[in-house]
């Protein structure tokens, strides 16, 4: 039998752990902007710190971003 690990969001994933990126649920602009930040689709991205007003620090790769409690939102993932 096979784990199967519904999708999420972004913002859903607790410190400390990493997550697959599914898919952007945002506008065009965001979306390439993301990408451009290394958040595409099929690569691992992890949690390191909550901030204030409920965005998050990511990590890709060796790069680390702060990113807004509705941006998060709008990345699907799959823990």
């Amino acid at each position: 039998m096979t784990d199967f690990q519904p999708s999420t969001t972004l913002a859903d994933v607790p410190i400390g752990k990493s997550a697959l990126i599914l898919a952007h649920h945002t506008n065009p602009e965001l979306s390439r902007r993301l990408k451009e930040l290394g958040l595409r689709i099929g690569r691992f991205v992890s949690v390191h710190q909550k901030t204030s007003g409920g965005g998050q620090i990511i990590r890709v790769g060796e790069s680390r971003y702060a990113v807004d409690k509705r941006t998060l939102r709008a990345v699907e993932v799959r823990l």
